[in-house]
């Protein structure tokens, strides 16, 4: 059965990452998509995952819209629950495989795996990693990109220097201290994004370690807080401001009525060398 047409889509951001206005990565892709929804004179509403899931588990929106981005972490019965609905759906950042969803996605793996090879290649053998929870497809891949690197250059993988964290500045310096602090410090910390690499070099500084000279630091990102910061951030490039203009693109076409020409696209990644290494 057709919907009665609103003029207003919604962007669906998990509550871990909220508030997106304020996200270092995610921002951008707002910044993004609301430039097109004004352009085509749509209303966005913003909200998180969490507010649109009615105790039964279905999905609901006060608000009807004529489509959805969902951004990062989601499942299959969330997404499903809107397709019943007939609301068309967007996945950004994330991979959910199911027929005809339409997902934006980033090439994480070969992103970590750049940047360990890259502290390799800098001499460091102790290396660390700091991972986000993040999406499963996010974690994964970057875990083994960072995991390939290791075993490729012949070096020991070491439980102890592979941590998870919440993605905030405070759990990630509180993790980041109590590693300098062994005995056989790693020397480098691979940070699975940039906020996260924040909360580490300030660990470092705190501790009163130099920045790179006695531990180097790569995030993940290249957000605006990457530049900010002095050290500036070594980090692993990802152009959420090109994704979330994917995105609404798409989104836009299947409320149209148009065919997708491609239902998956992976952003590439890219090593920008700063400072911290």
């Amino acid at each position: 059965m057709a919907r009665q047409k609103t003029d207003n889509i919604t962007f669906v951001i998990h509550e871990n990452q909220y508030p997106a206005i304020l996200n270092p990565f995610y921002s951008s892709a707002l910044e993004a998509i609301m430039q097109e929804t004004m352009k085509r004179n749509y209303g966005l509403f913003v909200t998180t995952n969490d507010h649109v899931r009615l105790p039964s588990g279905e999905v609901s929106i006060k608000k009807h819209m004529d489509g959805v981005i969902i951004a990062g972490q989601t499942d299959r019965s969330s997404i499903e629950s809107f397709c019943k609905q007939n609301i068309p759906v967007v996945v950004l950042n994330n991979l959910i495989q199911m027929e005809h969803l339409p997902c934006i996605a980033v090439d994480n793996y070969h992103g970590a795996k750049c940047a360990a090879e890259h502290l390799i290649q800098k001499g460091h053998r102790r290396i660390a990693l700091l991972e986000g929870r993040f999406s499963p497809q996010i974690y994964h891949d970057r875990h083994n990109g960072y995991m390939d690197a290791i075993v490729s250059a012949g070096l020991t993988v070491d439980p102890l220097f592979m941590r998870d964290v919440d993605a905030n500045e405070l759990c990630a310096e509180t993790c980041a201290r109590e590693m300098l602090s062994c005995p056989e410090r790693p020397t480098a910390l691979l940070c699975t994004n940039d906020t996260i690499a924040v909360g580490a070099m300030k660990a470092a500084m705190r501790m009163g370690l130099r920045i790179p000279e006695d531990v180097a630091v790569i995030g993940f990102d290249d957000s605006y807080v990457s530049r900010v910061i002095e050290p500036e951030l070594t980090t692993v490039r990802i152009d959420s401001l090109q994704m979330g203009k994917l995105a609404v693109e798409m989104l836009f076409r299947l409320i149209d009525g148009e065919e997708l020409s491609e239902w998956y696209i992976e952003m590439p990644t890219e090593l920008i060398v700063r400072g911290t290494t």
